[in-house]
């Protein structure tokens, strides 16, 4: 269902993906503890960082007089200023645990409750973190530490830590200061002034090229999750089928491809559920027997919603000649694909109508992606994600706004740094694929790197957007006192089924624009 672009296309085209998070053969193995994945991550970051301490604090390996130790955790000497590296591990005990669970479930005690209306926090005052390498680990205490703290840190960080182990507090590492990856763009990501472009931006038909953003579809077999759900998504099919259109023109670049960011059907729920979609003992509703099957209901929706749309390969080889909408369908917790990180695609046997439709499942305009998925389109990055792991983060930090906790994925170098910890994934035997990579090890430009980074399926009813900063020390700084974020544009995009909107991104501007199908205020009046 991917769109297999051949060497002589890639070069010229106006799209092709990036196969980056495609699970390769053998590359796995369920019969193995998740620890592999672990030794993979820290072994891959390990000399960037050691190149990083060295630029920044002079330390060395093979120190001379003049230059800090880089020890591992079981050659620290006390007392004596040294750099260490390893992986943050935090300790919280309001974390979900399957065997508490289970003990719960056993005894009859309900779970804790890890999303519902709004996202809950399982931060306490008695929190702590520890670094660990591939021998042992060390409580980290970090005291003083100007712009970090317990509070916005995650488990799953590769981190740099420069400090010293007193005599007097042997087994705790006092910190003095933190590197992070930092990866960085490998070109500076620039936008067109605004004033370029045609003055009125509703005319979206010929004002792009734009990229079309919406997540949280919430297709449900018991019937709409709230009034207006229903006729805004006939809205949301007719709006991008450009119906309606009276001035059609073919001077310009309209929409030129749609991003359904994840949970495009709603995991049904039975009336004597206590926990969220997340609680860690929930049964796959699909896995249920003697019982409707609401999911399969739900997809067919689905299906026949998306036949109704313009399905094809859009502008494959030609800037201004377009052949139809081409749509990626990125997996969510609740569609019908394996939850593990990266998700990969949805079959496209569950969508035989709007396969056919766009001509097959390999002609470019129905394409199942991964989760994460990484493309260029009209020569920009692009790095989409369902949101999985952004929501994740505010369960265990303090970072407050969706663009907030993806700017940390990007300064961390690690795109789900809780997972396999508190998110599920593959058990990856060599390579961690959610980290991102780095040119060299004595240089931080990567080629993961974005230019626009998107996040789907975020609670609330508004959308929100802003550029990056590409230092982690940055963000302590006042809003007047440092440039411009030069880092990727951050696009959170709320779901669907709360919102009724959807987010528009000009790829050349760099400017974002959400359009709104709620009839509500309507049907209020009358």
């Amino acid at each position: 269902m991917t769109v297999t672009l051949s060497s002589n296309v890639a070069e010229t085209a106006q799209f092709c993906t990036v196969p980056r998070f495609v699970i390769p053969e053998c590359s796995l193995s369920f019969h193995r503890q998740y620890s592999k994945i672990y030794t993979a991550r820290f072994t891959a970051a390990q000399p960037v960082l050691s190149a990083a301490a060295t630029r920044q604090w002079a330390a060395s390996e093979h120190p001379s007089r003049d230059q800090l130790p880089i020890r591992s955790l079981n050659s620290l000497v006390t007392d004596e200023k040294c750099v260490i590296l390893g992986t943050l591990y935090k300790e919280m005990k309001l974390k979900p645990s399957i065997l508490r669970d289970l003990a719960n479930s056993e005894f009859g005690q309900g779970g804790v409750q890890l999303q519902g209306d709004t996202l809950n926090t399982l931060m306490s005052s008695d929190d702590s973190i520890f670094l660990e390498d591939n021998v042992q680990r060390i409580r980290v205490v970090m005291d003083g530490l100007h712009g970090v703290s317990v509070t916005n840190l995650a488990t799953g960080v590769v981190v740099a830590l420069l400090g010293v182990e007193p005599e007097h507090a042997q087994g705790s590492f006092h910190v003095e200061d933190i590197l992070f990856l930092e990866p960085q763009p490998e070109k500076p990501i620039c936008s067109l002034p605004a004033n370029t472009k045609r003055a009125d931006w509703t005319q979206f038909r010929i004002s792009g090229p734009w990229l079309a953003l919406v997540s949280g579809l919430d297709f449900n077999g018991a019937g709409q999750t709230r009034p207006g759900h229903s006729m805004a998504l006939q809205l949301l099919a007719d709006w991008l089928r450009s119906a309606g259109d009276l001035h059609p023109s073919t001077d310009g670049v309209g929409i030129v491809r749609l991003m359904i960011l994840g949970d495009s059907v709603q995991l049904p729920t039975s009336a004597d559920a206590t926990t969220g979609p997340t609680h860690l003992t929930q049964q796959a509703r699909y896995l249920t027997r003697n019982a409707d099957a609401g999911s399969v209901t739900a997809m067919a929706l689905l299906d026949s919603w998306l036949s109704t749309l313009p399905l094809g390969p859009g502008h494959l080889r030609s800037r201004t000649v377009a052949n139809g909408l081409p749509v990626d369908l990125l997996p969510g917790p609740s569609d019908a694909a394996s939850q593990l990180l990266p998700q990969q695609p949805i079959h496209p046997s569950a969508f035989p109508l709007a396969v056919a439709r766009a001509g097959g499942a390999s002609c470019g305009g129905l394409c199942g992606r991964t989760n994460p998925y990484a493309c260029c389109l009209f020569g920009r990055k692009i790095l989409a994600t369902s949101g999985q792991a952004v929501n994740d983060l505010s369960l265990y930090t303090d970072l407050e706004t969706p663009c907030d906790r993806m700017e940390a994925t990007l300064l961390w170098g690690h795109l789900a740094p809780t997972c396999p910890d508190t998110l599920p994934g593959y058990p990856l035997l060599k390579n961690d694929l959610l980290l991102m990579e780095t040119s060299s090890a004595d240089s931080r430009l990567s080629p993961d790197y974005p230019d626009i980074y998107v996040a789907g399926c975020q609670l609330g009813e508004k959308p929100s957007w802003r550029r990056a900063r590409l230092s982690w020390k940055d963000r302590s700084l006042k809003p007047s006192a440092h440039k411009e974020p030069r880092g990727a544009l951050l696009v959170a995009v709320p779901r669907f089924s709360q919102s009724f909107s959807i987010v528009l991104v000009h790829l050349e501007t760099l400017d974002c624009r959400v359009v709104h199908f709620d009839i509500s205020a309507f049907s209020d009046e009358n």
